[in-house]
């Protein structure tokens, strides 16, 4: 586990990618796939065991997308 720890924590120490996605390759040993979007250069792959690993590699790499309310319920009150 610590090698595994050790390898996660080395991930260049920035988020360079724009977004990512995970593609699922049959028959690989390491089937999941993630492509990453880099803005001045082209995408990268890393694969991965499992799609929890995938994804959360994906979410460490990537900007969080800021949180915004739902235009159904963000009105100003009304004045009835």
């Amino acid at each position: 586990m610590e090698r595994d720890e050790q390898r996660l924590g080395n991930e260049g120490g920035h988020m360079s990618s724009t977004s990512g996605r995970i593609r699922h390759v049959a028959d690989a040993v390491l089937p999941y796939v993630v492509v990453l979007k880099h803005p001045r250069s082209e995408t990268t792959e890393h694969a991965f065991a499992s799609m929890r690993e995938a994804e959360a590699f994906i979410k460490r790499n990537t900007p969080t997308l800021p949180r915004s309310l739902s235009t159904l319920y963000d009105r100003p009150p009304s004045n009835a």
